[in-house]
Formats: C-alpha cells, sequence, structure tokens
C-alpha cells in the first residue's frame, strides 16, 4: 500500500512538473513572436536581408555546427538535473530555447508575409517538431530527477541500487533526447538549406 501510495505522488508530481513545462514552453513561444513584433520594421529589414544573404551565397551550415546548436541545450538542461539550482538552469534554458523559436518565426513571417509562413513551414517546423519533444522533454525529466534524487523514503540497503536505477533512467533519457536532436540536425543541415534555396528564391523576396 505505501509504495502504491509513493508511485501514486510520484505520477502525480511528474504531472504537475509537465504541466508547468509545457506552459512555460508555450509563454516563451508567445514571448518571442510578441518581441519580433515589438521590432518593426527594422527588424523586420533585417531579417530579411539575412535570409537573402543566405540564399545568395547558398551557404549550408555543416552537420556538426548544427548539432552541436542544437545539442548544448540538451546537454544544459540535462546537466540542470544534477545541481542545486537545476530548477533555475534547465528552466531559463529551455524559456529562452521557446523566446528564439518564437523569434525566429514570427521575424520571418512578418518580413515575408505569406511566403514567410512557407518559409517557417519548409525551414524551421521539420526539425522543431523533433526538437521541441526534445527539449521539453529533458526539461520535464530534469526536474522530476532533480526532486528525485532524495531518497529518504527507501530503505539504507536499498538506496544504492534505487539511486543507480534513477542514474541509469536519466541517462537513457539522455540518449533519448541526442538521438532526436541528431535527426532534427541532419535534416537541418542536408535538406532545410536545398529547400530554402528551392522556395526561398521564388518570387519576390
Amino acid at each position: 500500500m505505501r509504495e502504491y501510495r509513493k508511485k501514486k505522488v510520484s505520477i502525480e508530481k511528474g504531472q504537475i512538473i509537465a504541466m508547468i513545462v509545457c506552459l512555460s514552453f508555450f509563454i516563451g513561444i508567445i514571448g518571442g513572436a510578441i518581441a519580433a513584433n515589438a521590432a518593426g520594421q527594422s527588424g523586420e529589414g533585417t531579417a530579411a536581408l539575412s535570409l537573402q544573404s543566405y540564399l545568395a551565397e547558398g551557404v549550408e551550415a555543416s552537420f556538426w555546427h548544427v548539432f552541436w546548436k542544437n545539442l548544448k541545450y540538451i546537454l544544459l538542461i540535462w546537466i540542470g538535473g544534477w545541481v542545486s539550482m537545476g530548477v533555475f538552469m534547465a528552466g531559463c534554458v529551455c524559456f529562452f530555447r521557446a523566446l528564439s523559436i518564437g523569434f525566429t518565426a514570427a521575424m520571418l513571417m512578418a518580413g515575408y508575409g505569406g511566403k514567410g509562413i512557407l518559409l517557417v513551414c519548409i525551414g524551421i517546423l521539420p526539425q522543431y517538431l523533433l526538437l521541441i519533444p526534445a527539449c521539453v522533454g529533458m526539461t520535464i525529466a530534469a526536474l522530476f530527477y532533480l526532486f528525485a534524487w532524495d531518497d529518504r523514503g527507501v530503505r539504507a540497503r536499498y538506496r544504492k541500487t534505487e539511486q543507480n536505477r534513477k542514474r541509469l533512467e536519466y541517462a537513457i533519457l539522455l540518449a533519448g533526447g541526442v538521438l532526436l536532436t541528431t535527426i532534427a540536425s541532419a535534416w537541418e543541415a542536408g535538406v532545410t538549406p536545398l529547400l530554402w534555396m528551392r522556395f526561398g528564391t521564388m518570387g519576390t523576396v
């Protein structure tokens, strides 16, 4: 009965953490979009010039450059699950990630109108269908395991076994995040530039 109660409390705690993280991520995306809108015409012009330069030069970032750009967020969040200030660290990294996504997407749509929506769909959306779950999921895991390291409710002789089990679970979750990041980065580095070159040069920019 005690084990069932403990498991139920753990599930409820995980649900609360998941709701808070998802809500914060959504607020971050909205905040990034508002910031892009507040940037005004100058910001839109800068975004347009940057993308024009990218399309004109046909620059393709290497896989490792894109992979590290995306992986560093996952690693920072994962590390947050081990340190005392992990709640602040993981939360801030996840929120900043959401801000950057919202800002980039809104800036493209504001600067290019209908074409901006197309650019977002082909240049941002595909990889972020994997990167967002990886980021949000890792943040939820980091906060959950940060509170789970306290094993005072576990008998002393089982304490080490329980701790090792939690560490293994947390490492497996990191491996899952790395896998999603690898697939998303391969798409972003190999496919996205081709799509942007194809559709970004159609019509007037």
